[in-house]
């Protein structure tokens, strides 16, 4: 605690600290001249020295980063259609899954599996690491309007919504932005459904409901899950001719100012043109690239943080607090070298009210960790061969019930890892 910080309360600390005075004058004394005088002092200095923090912040140089990523996910039959912050990664997931039975058992009857629905489980990384590597069956029963058939289902790891982590990649690339690692810890609670064995069905019949006996996670099965993300997809039309660039070889796209939210962020989404540059201006948003022709252009809107009181489960993100060691760390492209940096770099991200720092060390040996990367589509380094030494971060969560604990210092690693490409980056709960 410093003698600035928000959360100290100079009035509470002298309070408590008269009575440490045994002799009675002395109290008396300190009372008067401390708690009159000295007060005031304090609260003058204070006032000053957050109005030079605040210029000082407001006038420090801010890199250009990639905008907050928020997720949630929710049963399907409770999200909001009228939400104005959080956003279905897939339209299609409203809809109502149908099963096609002819194509189920004709899959089945040639020995492959067939695809039924996606679950979210909520159990820990590890139970859910040990689930996926054991081809595991669980057993159940396919319904129709006429009675339940005995089946058997396996699970595979869904991948469809992970991916997205590697689309925004790519578009951090397109709009010219340093990569922020993204937090999709619910991503990997996901699992797709799938069955393998059925005993007689009539093909005539409608697959009207499929239920699986989850055994030990039965309790912490979410059936109809809807990924959410503070993201909608827009489209800008242009309103301005383009002119020639400098180079004479590409032209300047324009959008104006009134065409975007000023309290959003946008991405472009994707091109058919050859970008050589973006960048923004005074709201105004300029797109340099090789076509001479107006065009229509895709967006990707981040919405505002929405209030997590509307949402059964936590919101989960890669917001990181504002302060002006991180501005000038990522303006300046820092490395950290010190403890204290490294403590100063996990307390900024938001998601760290789930847990709390304990330590980091660099060991040698193999074992099996309790933390995985988010991003095994991005190389490290061009440098073949594994890295020797290990980075180990541990943390210890405030909720040790909490199944996205590890998922959580899995995303903390994954950050951290862009900023120690020699070492393997991992982390553990204690």
């Amino acid at each position: 605690m410093g003698l600035f910080d928000s959360d100290f309360n100079i009035e509470n600390y002298v309070r408590q600290r008269i009575p440490e005075i045994k002799n009675l004058e002395n109290r008396e004394l300190f009372k008067k001249i401390v708690g009159g005088s000295v007060i005031e002092f304090y609260k003058h200095v204070k006032t000053e020295y957050d109005a030079l923090e605040k210029r000082v912040f407001e006038q420090a140089p801010k890199a250009n980063r990639m905008p907050d990523l928020i997720t949630c996910v929710v049963p399907a039959e409770k999200y909001d259609l009228t939400d104005e912050n959080m956003k279905p990664l897939f339209a299609e997931d409203l809809g109502e899954t149908k099963i096609d039975a002819q194509e189920m058992i004709d899959a089945v009857n040639n020995g492959r599996e067939f695809f039924l629905y996606t679950c979210m489980i909520r159990a820990d990384f590890l139970e859910l690491e040990k689930l996926s590597s054991a081809g595991r069956i669980f057993k159940g029963v396919i319904e129709s309007e006429f009675g339940e058939t005995p089946a058997e289902f396996i699970l595979k790891p869904n991948e469809k919504y992970r991916k997205k982590a590697e689309e925004l990649y790519k578009i951090s690339r397109l709009n010219y932005l340093p990569w922020r690692s993204l937090n999709l810890s619910y991503f990997y609670k996901l699992f797709d459904v799938y069955v393998v064995k059925i005993e007689d069905w009539d093909e005539q019949l409608e697959v009207e409901k499929v239920s699986v006996e989850f055994d030990e996670f039965s309790g912490r099965i979410l059936n109809r899950p809807l990924p959410l993300w503070n993201i909608e997809e827009v489209l800008i039309k242009a309103n301005s001719y383009p002119q020639p660039a400098v180079d004479r070889k590409y032209y300047e796209h324009f959008l104006y100012q009134k065409q975007f939210n000023s309290e959003h962020k946008y991405l472009l989404k994707e091109s058919d043109f050859l970008i050589r540059n973006i960048f923004w201006e005074g709201g105004d948003l300029y797109i340099i690239c090789d076509s001479d022709t107006p065009g229509d252009w895709k967006f990707y809107e981040f919405l505002p943080a929405p209030d997590p009181k509307n949402y059964e489960n936590p919101l989960i993100g890669n917001e990181q607090n504002e302060s002006f060691s991180r501005n000038m760390t990522e303006y300046f492209g820092q490395r950290i070298k010190t403890r204290t940096e490294v403590v100063r770099f996990f307390n900024s991200f938001k998601c760290m009210e789930h847990l709390n720092f304990v330590d980091a060390k660099i060991i040698d040996e193999r074992k099996i960790f309790e933390s995985y990367s988010m991003e095994k589509f991005i190389d490290y380094e061009y440098r073949t061969g594994d890295r020797e030494n290990f980075f180990e971060f541990s943390f210890r969560p405030k909720d040790e019930d909490f199944y996205l604990n590890r998922d959580l210092i899995s995303f903390l690693t994954t950050e951290i890892q862009h900023l120690f490409p020699e070492y393997n980056c991992v982390g553990k709960l204690v």
